[in-house]
């Protein structure tokens, strides 16, 4: 396989190459050979290096093993595109056969010869980051001309490396040696700036566009809170006008009842019946209970009154409805109405002996009897009269 790795002069191209194809070699156990990687030191390395004279001859190195070229340009660079491809870059074409990778080192692609760039497998390139310790590094599966635009390809793998300083020893990069000053662009200086420029900003507009809700939101509170001293005016006023006794908590001694729980005093049990409200409890012990009265009618009803209950007997409307002792109607079955108005219905209260007398209610008519109406489950036997028995002899 051919590589191909480049960078900027210092973006650390070098040093990453050596630590990844030692590694590489080191794991598959593959002799490495380089050439012009100044004051390389093998000793330092994990895996087996060898130093060899002539790149040009790279195709008659042992096979299956590894070939690590820098500054790459300086043999296998541009050409006259009319003269022929020469050998040492023709045998790229075959290399697979011996078992070769080879690794140029350049610092652009496009220094390179393109027959050679037409058959590159990888093509790694390394971006410094602000002259810091950090990479960029690129990798492609092929070899892509206009490295700055590396960014801005969805077809590349890209990853942030650091220089491993282990390596700083191994080779000599340049006679200044490693020098790490972070140097951020004016971009990323002005982009830093603008960063709680933007958000106060953001927040202004924010507090300026939510200002009208605020200010509504405050004057609906205000009637709230009149309306709530409102409420505390008419506790207090209640306060005066009710016994003591019904202004305790239950289970207080003396306390005064809040808001919430004198109102919840007043509240009925049976919605639409007031007396069932618990402050009543006192007042509304029952001292009599319902004594009915029913009437039965046959026709209709008069004074447009509703009955309780009705049906029709013989074809004429029957109906009944039944009334406390006090005028109240009482909703009942139409089948009891009729029963208590015919036969009545024991008071449980009625003192032995004593007469209660007839209800002040008025008796409409005779409660008719309505069996002939409601269905029966006993048996009808009907007779049928034998108009020819005098003309059989034989039953005589």
């Amino acid at each position: 396989m051919l590589y191909i790795r480049t960078g900027l002069q210092g973006h650390g191209k070098t040093l990453n190459t050596i630590k990844e194809v030692d590694q590489a070699a080191k794991t598959q156990d593959r002799p490495v050979y380089f050439h012009n990687v100044t004051d390389l030191d093998p000793a330092k390395l994990q895996a087996s290096w060898y130093p060899f004279d002539d790149p040009l001859l790279w195709y008659e190195l042992p096979d299956n093993c590894m070939v690590v070229i820098d500054e790459a340009q300086g043999w296998f660079g541009l050409r006259d595109p009319r003269q022929p491809v020469p050998l040492h870059i023709s045998r790229f074409e075959v290399m697979r056969k011996q078992g070769h990778e080879v690794h140029l080192i350049t610092q652009d692609p496009r220094f390179i010869d393109v027959h050679a760039r037409r058959l590159c497998n990888k093509h790694i390139h390394y971006w410094r980051l602000f002259g810091s310790a950090k990479l960029a590094r690129y990798e492609s599966e092929r070899c892509v001309n206009e490295v700055e635009k590396l960014a801005h390809n969805k077809d590349v793998d890209k990853k942030v490396i650091s220089l491993d300083k282990r390596y700083f020893g191994v080779y000599t990069s340049a006679k200044a040696g490693h020098h790490f000053k972070f140097n951020p662009s004016k971009k990323l200086i002005l982009a830093i700036c603008a960063v709680p420029v933007v958000g106060y900003l953001v927040y202004d507009v924010y507090a300026l566009i939510n200002k009208p809700a605020a200010e509504a939101q405050a004057a609906t509170s205000t009637p709230a809170a009149s309306s709530g001293s409102v409420v505390s005016d008419a506790v207090e006023a209640a306060t005066s006008a009710f016994p003591s006794s019904a202004l305790k908590k239950k289970g207080d001694k003396g306390d005064v009842l809040s808001t919430d729980d004198y109102l919840a005093l007043r509240v009925p049990r049976i919605p639409l019946v007031p007396s069932s409200a618990p402050i009543f409890d006192e007042v509304a012990k029952p001292v009599a209970y319902p004594r009915l009265t029913c009437i039965s009618r046959t026709g209709a009803a008069q004074g447009g009154r509703d009955p309780s209950a009705s049906m029709r007997l013989n074809g004429r409307p029957l109906s009944c409805s039944c009334y406390s002792q006090q005028g109240t109607r009482y909703e009942t079955t139409l089948r009891f109405c009729l029963d208590t108005a015919r036969n009545g219905v024991f008071d449980p209260g009625q003192q032995p002996g004593s007469f209660m007398g007839q209800s002040s209610l008025p008796s409409v008519n005779q409660t008719p009897d309505i069996s002939a109406a409601m269905p029966s489950a006993s048996s009808v036997v009907t007779v049928v009269s034998d108009s020819e028995y005098s003309a059989r002899p034989w039953r005589k």
